[in-house]
């Protein structure tokens, strides 16, 4: 019987007293009942505050080793599929691994080389045109009587935020990170943990789907391919639409007559990989660039092309790029990009919108499999975790299962 209803019963004929229409009795018990589940709510949030404390506190102490595991696991479930074409064409899937790591430490040599040609050889120029930009602006807002103590107030607040937001609260670990021998440290555990989920994914989600506890080897599995579907369709995405955007943003440079298009392509390419705040931080890049080098009139030409590309030509991208592999709100993606960002900086920004995904994914999963309150019959009786079970996430009752990993 629920809270709200009477648990009374009267006898036969008898009629409510005068004035009672309409009134329900409430039993001091109901009162008692919600003030327990009051209590017990306030007991798990705590909990799940205190677990994400400590968890943010484990990352920062092992940012280390963190941080190359999610690169690994990141470029490995991209590359999967490249290791199952080769062994589909003769070639061991151990060799063709150690091809495809070599690969990605040869793209990752030439990224650097990118970077080094495209921003740092070019970092005293680039320094002196966002300073001419920034002088006109003071200018412009001096003479709009603007009080120059505000002006040097908000650049310092600007300037600080956006150090607090490049380091985020792993700062100190990311610091540590920077010399030489930890980087190759991190480099040798990331090489070697791509190389394991290269070769042997399938049997790593396999085998970590039957110890999950109460969840379902099948629903397990499920999970991890589509988590692993989702990073995958995430980098490919975000890459093929940073190359389009730089294009675009660049080959307007060029037709403006603005310098460092090269940089500005590889700024506007690279920057994309951060959902929503990547586009304003290279088009403003962009901007400021051909403000400080041609005036108002090439920033102003130069801040349409930013809009075009950001605007309705990667919208028509976009819907080829990333497909169904990040279908989210966009208020969802911008609060998930803002904390990531405040918790781990921009490699935060960079994971958080599909972490967010694979998370939903996963409720919704383990609702259908009957594993919450209210869930449906989903496959809950698929047998035990541990079970030898065909663990393919298109089985039968696995709740959206989209292929193998």
């Amino acid at each position: 019987m629920g809270p709200f209803e009477e648990d009374e019963s009267r006898p036969e004929g008898e009629g409510s007293a005068p004035g009672s229409a309409g009134v329900s009795s409430r039993s001091p018990r109901s009162d008692v009942g919600w003030l327990r589940r009051l209590g017990v709510a306030s007991w798990y949030l705590i909990g799940i505050v205190l677990v994400l404390l400590g968890l943010a506190y484990a990352l920062h102490q092992l940012a280390t080793l963190v941080v190359p595991t999610l690169f690994a696991v990141l470029l490995g479930a991209t590359f999967l599929p490249v290791v199952d074409w080769l062994e589909d064409h003769r070639v061991g899937r151990a060799w063709g691994a150690l091809l495809v790591s070599v690969g990605i430490v040869i793209g990752a040599g030439a990224l650097a080389a990118l970077m080094t040609v495209g921003v740092v050889h070019q970092w005293s120029t680039i320094e002196g045109q966002i300073q001419d930009a920034v002088d006109w602006i003071n200018k412009t807002l001096a003479d709009l009587r603007i009080d120059p103590d505000l002006i040097n107030s908000a650049k310092r607040t600007l300037t600080g935020s956006a150090g607090s937001w490049a380091k985020g609260i792993f700062g100190g670990a990311l610091q540590g990170i920077s010399s030489l021998a930890t980087f190759a440290f991190g480099a040798f555990i990331g090489l070697n943990i791509l190389v394991y989920v290269l070769v042997g994914g399938r049997e790593i989600g396999r085998w970590t789907s039957r110890h999950l506890g109460p969840v379902p080897p099948q629903v397990g599995y499920a999970i991890l391919a589509n988590s692993a579907r989702f990073l995958r369709g995430y980098v490919w995405g975000s890459t093929l639409i940073g190359l389009f955007n730089g294009a675009v943003v660049a080959v307007g440079g060029l037709i403006i007559g603005v310098p460092l298009a090269f940089t500005i392509f590889v700024v506007q390419w690279l920057t994309n990989y951060i959902p929503m705040f990547g586009a304003f931080i290279g088009g403003a890049f962009a901007v400021l660039i051909a403000l400080g080098t041609g005036g108002v009139k090439d920033a102003i030409w130069m801040l349409v092309f930013v809009l075009v590309a950001n605007g309705p030509l990667q919208t028509v991208v976009a819907q080829f790029a990333l497909g169904a592999s990040l279908k989210l709100s966009g208020l969802v993606v911008l609060f998930a990009t803002t904390a990531g960002a405040i918790l781990a900086g921009a490699l935060g920004g960079i994971f958080a919108a599909p972490l967010v995904k694979i998370g939903l994914d996963a409720y919704r999963q383990l609702h259908a499999a009957g594993l919450f309150a209210g869930g449906g019959a989903g496959v809950g009786g698929a047998g035990p975790a541990g079970s030898d079970a065909d663990l393919s996430p298109a089985s039968p009752g696995v709740a959206g299962g989209d292929g193998p990993v």
